[in-house]
């Protein structure tokens, strides 16, 4: 190296500052490009990521505090790219999608969650204000009352229940019976979390935990929008020290520019 700057001071030494003018060139050139890639590569984990949620599980488990937790990945991306899919997506997703699409009209949502669940029952007769059937057994000494033949997508409660050790006071009076007050008491909290998942970047996930065991969740899916990314919200030690380049990298560039042509216009004039 030595040489050749001898040798470009001895011929010209405006050839110095070409190549300093080269270097940072290229070294522009590189960061460019190192941009793409990094771009290139987060709209790719964008897809997949994407494609892993619709194509997600709710699974259902206990966490310490022996509560019920039902957690799915979250569907993160624009709302062009879910349309897209519109086709593809179950019928709670679309559901969300549309009202995600809804709201957008007021005000931008950043998060979003669709949670099916079961509910608190009151005053419920069954045998005569309801389309169930009532089954009378004399000879086991049970009445069953249940709707399980009529229930359907739209049906808002599907009931089976059997009462033992009782017969009918009149034979030709169908049995009825009032259920005056059934609750479930319950807390329930909503999280978004990220998932511990590095290798896909930390995708976006969504969970709720019931205190009640009976309160049942039965399907949920949720939407975030996709500029929410771990490095940048929640960043390690060293994606801090790439966030402040990054921030900062035009006047890292023209710093480190200045220290080359003042060494290089140093040398020149040591010669």
């Amino acid at each position: 190296m030595k040489k050749i700057l001898e040798f470009l001071a001895k011929n010209n030494r405006w050839a110095i500052l070409l190549v300093v003018v080269l270097l940072l060139i290229g070294g522009g050139i590189f960061n460019l490009q190192r941009n793409k890639i990094k771009e290139w590569k987060q709209k790719h984990q964008t897809e997949v990521n994407l494609n892993a949620a619709l194509n997600a599980d709710m699974t259902v488990y206990q966490n310490k505090e022996q509560e019920w937790v039902a957690e799915k990945v979250t569907m993160q991306a624009s709302l062009n790219q879910l349309f897209d899919k519109f086709s593809d997506l179950t019928a709670s997703q679309q559901e969300l999608v549309t009202r995600v699409k809804k709201l957008n009209k007021d005000n931008t949502v950043i998060t979003a969650a669709l949670i099916e669940a079961n509910v608190k029952i009151d005053s419920l007769l069954l045998g005569q204000s309801d389309s169930g059937s009532v089954v009378v057994d004399t000879i086991g000494k049970k009445v069953n009352f249940n709707n399980l033949a009529t229930a359907d997508s739209t049906t808002k409660l599907i009931y089976d229940i059997d009462v033992n050790h009782i017969l009918p006071a009149h034979v030709d009076v169908t049995p009825t019976m009032l259920i005056k007050n059934l609750d479930f008491p319950n807390k329930q909290l909503v999280v978004f979390d990220w998932k511990n998942d590095k290798k896909r970047g930390y995708p976006v996930s969504f969970s709720t935990t019931n205190t009640n065991p009976y309160y049942k969740t039965s399907n949920i899916n949720s939407y975030a929008i996709p500029q929410l990314y771990k490095e940048t919200l929640d960043p390690t030690g060293w994606q801090k020290v790439g966030i402040w380049f990054k921030k900062n990298g035009k006047i890292v560039g023209w710093v480190a520019g200045g220290v080359v042509v003042g060494a290089g216009g140093t040398y020149l004039l040591m010669q």
